[in-house]
C-alpha cells in the first residue's frame, strides 16, 4: 500500500482518512481527488480538482495508483448537482480506472441503508441479505445500485482485491451530522407509535477499519457497525431538543408535499422509514475474518458527536 487513491479526498471522511494515511509510514503517496481541496493537507498529498464524472485513469496511470478508496458520493438533494450522475457516473469512472491501471485493492464504503427499513427485517442483518433500499430515499438507493455494481466487477475482476464494507452512520466529534440531520434540528421529529433503535459507528473506528481492510487485503462484503443501540427516544433524549411527534397518516403526507414544493429539504418522504424501523448490522463476518475491535459502542459514538455540537459557538 504505497500509493493510495481516494475519491471524495475533501468530504467529512476523505479528510478523516487523509489524516490517518498521514500517519501509515509505508503510505508513500496520497492521490487525492475532489472538486475542492481537502481542509487537511500533508506532504503525502497529490491533489487533483477533478469530477469524478469525467475520466479517472490518467491520474491512476500517472501515480501508479495500488490501492484506491472510492468515497466520493452525493447525499441527495442536491439542487445545483446531478448527484445520481455524481454516485453513479462517478462509481463507474472509478471503476475504469481501475481496471485499466490493474489496481490491487478497490475499496468501497457503502451504507447500512441498502438493506432498507422494513417491518420485516431481523434483529440483527447478515451480509447475505437481500439489499431492499427504500426506494423514494434516494441515497439509499444509489449505494445499492453501487453495491452491486461493486459487486459485478468483483465477480469478473478475481485477481483484483474488492472489498464492500456496509457502514451504519459515522458520528464523532469532526462530524458535520450528514446524514443525521435529523438529530441536529431546531425541533426533531418523530411517529407517534414508533420507537426504532439506531446503530452508529465513530469516525476513529472507521478510518482504522478502512486502513486495516486496505493494508491485509480482505475481500468480500462486509456489515460494520458498533457494539449496542439506542432507541430513537433515548436519542430524543440526548440531543435536549424539543419534539414533535405526529401519527404516520399525518406525518408522511406533511413530508411528502413540503419535500415536492421545497418547503423543507432535510429528507423526501421515504425518509420517515427510518423513524419507524431499525437497521441494526450484525459484525460477526467482520470480527471473525479480521479480528477487528471496536473501540467506541454505538451509544459513545453518537454521544461524541452530540457533546462536540454542544461546545460549538
Amino acid at each position: 500500500m504505497r500509493s493510495v487513491a481516494i475519491t471524495g479526498v475533501s468530504g467529512y471522511l476523505g479528510v478523516q482518512m487523509l489524516k490517518k494515511l498521514d500517519e501509515e509510514k509505508e503510505v508513500e503517496t496520497v492521490v487525492g481527488i475532489d472538486i475542492r481541496p481537502p481542509s487537511y493537507s500533508t506532504g503525502k498529498l497529490k491533489f487533483y480538482s477533478r469530477d469524478v464524472r469525467e475520466p479517472l485513469i490518467d491520474i491512476f496511470a500517472q501515480n501508479k495508483v495500488d490501492t484506491a478508496l472510492h468515497l466520493a458520493f452525493i447525499i441527495p438533494p442536491k439542487t445545483h448537482i446531478d448527484a445520481y450522475g455524481v454516485n453513479i457516473g462517478g462509481s463507474r469512472r472509478f471503476l475504469e480506472a481501475c481496471e485499466a491501471t490493474s489496481v490491487e485493492a478497490l475499496f468501497y464504503l457503502s451504507s447500512h441503508t441498502v438493506y432498507g427499513a422494513h417491518p420485516d427485517n431481523p434483529a440483527w442483518i447478515t451480509e447475505d441479505q437481500p439489499l431492499r433500499p427504500v426506494r423514494k430515499f434516494p441515497y439509499a438507493a444509489h449505494k445499492a445500485e453501487v453495491d452491486l455494481m461493486f459487486q459485478e466487477y468483483m465477480k469478473s475482476h478475481a485477481k483484483q482485491n474488492v472489498t464492500i464494507v456496509r457502514v451504519c452512520p459515522v458520528t464523532g466529534p469532526e462530524g458535520g451530522g450528514a446524514g443525521l440531520t435529523v438529530l441536529l434540528m431546531p425541533v426533531m421529529i418523530y411517529v407517534t407509535g414508533y420507537d426504532p433503535q439506531w446503530q452508529f459507528i465513530h469516525e476513529e473506528d472507521v478510518t482504522r477499519l478502512i486502513v486495516t481492510m486496505l493494508k491485509e487485503r480482505h475481500a468480500g462484503i462486509f456489515n460494520a457497525g458498533a457494539e449496542g443501540s439506542l432507541s430513537y427516544g433515548e436519542m430524543r433524549k440526548a440531543t435536549g431538543r424539543p419534539c414533535v411527534g405526529l401519527p404516520v397518516s399525518l406525518m408522511l403526507p406533511l413530508i411528502d408535499i413540503t419535500w415536492r414544493l421545497h418547503i423543507q429539504r432535510k429528507s423526501p418522504v421515504g425518509g420517515i422509514e427510518f423513524l419507524r424501523y431499525p437497521i441494526l448490522v450484525s459484525t460477526g463476518k467482520l470480527t471473525k475474518t479480521t479480528g477487528f475491535k471496536f473501540r467506541y459502542s454505538s451509544r459513545e459514538a453518537l454521544m461524541s458527536l452530540l457533546s462536540s455540537k454542544k461546545r460549538s459557538p
